[in-house]
């Protein structure tokens, strides 16, 4: 599904959403980021600064201490699940081990934006992990090294803009009226409607100076763009329609009012989500 803005007003979108923290991402299957996190720490051990002793000589009472990446092939990736992007960036920071760790193809970076971007894409790239499809080399005997790092970044500076003839995440010309400004993001209503989605997607508009009038709509495209929901902040009014006949042309419809609407004469600036 679309989300789009019509209207003429300078805008500025930033979306928001809700995540929790939840097995469901790339870490469902703990063993994928042991099997992939497995011959890093095994190289890191191998190296291990005099001093330094494994955990079996830990156990038999040397009273030494022993690495992070030791302990049970690595508690690494239990605590990198709590972490958000900024502290992954400085977990990358701090050594060698943890940023191999954190871009591993079932590391960090991949889980950090299954979670975040959930139930989103982006037009003509498709959802986060759709690299995926097709991470296999020749052969099939090797997978492709994915930067999720790169990709994560990716995301995160497209997913809040609009799509051409506007650039970035302002719009502050519009030249044609009843113009209609498309977000890059799309909703993948299919994915947020699983049995074990437990998040949902926030997005909201800023509009900053309004001119005229302006409302925020949802179309499925995947039903040829011939149902939407609707919000107008002028009339408070949330509606939806349907196409159902293209010539005559006949829409089908009903709304709600569940705000009152704007004074005479006053348009409509603050926040819509």
């Amino acid at each position: 599904m679309d989300t789009m803005v019509g209207g003429s007003a300078a805008s500025q979108m930033r979306p928001l959403r809700s995540s929790k923290v939840s097995p469901t991402g790339a870490f469902k299957v703990v063993g994928a980021f042991q099997a992939a996190a497995r011959p890093l720490i095994a190289s890191a051990a191998g190296r291990r600064p005099p001093g330094v002793i494994s955990e079996a000589a830990l156990l038999g009472g040397g009273g030494a201490t022993c690495s992070l990446a030791e302990l049970s092939e690595g508690p690494y990736f239990i605590i990198a699940m709590l972490l958000d992007g900024a502290a992954l960036c400085r977990s990358d920071a701090s050594c060698r081990l943890l940023r191999a760790l954190n871009r591993a193809n079932a590391g960090p970076w991949r889980a950090l934006g299954t979670r975040a971007f959930h139930g989103m894409e982006l037009d003509r790239e498709g959802v986060f992990e759709a690299v995926d499809q097709d991470s296999l080399l020749s052969g099939g005997r090797k997978h492709a090294r994915v930067d999720w790092k790169g990709r994560f970044a990716h995301f995160q500076a497209e997913v809040p803009t609009f799509r051409a003839p506007f650039v970035g995440s302002e719009i502050s010309l519009v030249t044609n009226p009843d113009e209609v400004a498309y977000c890059r993001c799309r909703l993948r209503s299919d994915l947020l409607s699983a049995a074990q989605c437990e998040s949902g997607v926030y997005m909201e508009v800023e509009v900053v100076c309004n001119p005229d009038n302006l409302s925020l709509a949802v179309v499925d495209f995947e039903a040829g763009g011939r149902s939407s929901v609707t919000f107008s902040p002028d009339t408070g009014a949330v509606i939806r329609e349907r196409k159902v006949r293209e010539s005559p042309r006949k829409v089908e419809g009903a709304y709600i009012q569940p705000l009152s609407t704007t004074r005479p004469g006053r348009r409509f600036e603050g926040s819509i989500g």
